[in-house]
């Protein structure tokens, strides 16, 4: 069986992303889609020749902050340089060349459906003013 995707839900989550960039001050985002213990991604906005997810997708388990967020559906935010920063959180930073991210699960009827993520290349790490800024944006899928 194909599956079709909402171009709706596609339109809205890429103009979702183009807002959250632009209200966060942030230099991009990601949004994926949660299946299992993988995430696809969906849409982002970056410059131009730029991918915040280089390879096909990745595994949640091997993210601690990124699990996390999913299972108990609150806001995280990391940043390079921070004391205690779990390893694998760093190194994935340090592949997409951002040094902060906001990560919110994306609710779609009461469901986990994805995960979306706002990074700065700068080590500015977000706060409360993001997080609520966030959740305003995001408030139009849960």
């Amino acid at each position: 069986m194909a599956v079709t995707p909402d171009l709706r839900l596609l339109d809205a989550l890429d103009d979702a992303a183009g807002r959250l960039v632009e209200a966060l001050e942030a230099d991009g985002c990601a949004i994926s889609r949660a299946l299992g213990d993988v995430l696809l991604l969906v849409t982002e906005r970056v410059p131009p020749g730029e991918t915040l997810q280089p390879e096909w997708g990745y595994l949640v388990s091997d993210y601690p902050e990124t699990k996390h967020v999913l299972e108990h559906r609150e806001p995280r935010a990391v940043c390079l340089g921070e004391p205690g920063l779990d390893p694998a959180e760093e190194r994935a930073l340090r592949q997409v060349g951002y040094a902060s991210v906001l990560m919110f699960p994306l609710e779609l009827k009461g469901e986990v459906w994805g995960l979306v993520e706002v990074y700065r290349e700068a080590p500015v790490p977000f706060g409360p003013v993001e997080i609520r800024a966030a959740a305003s944006v995001l408030s139009e899928f849960a």
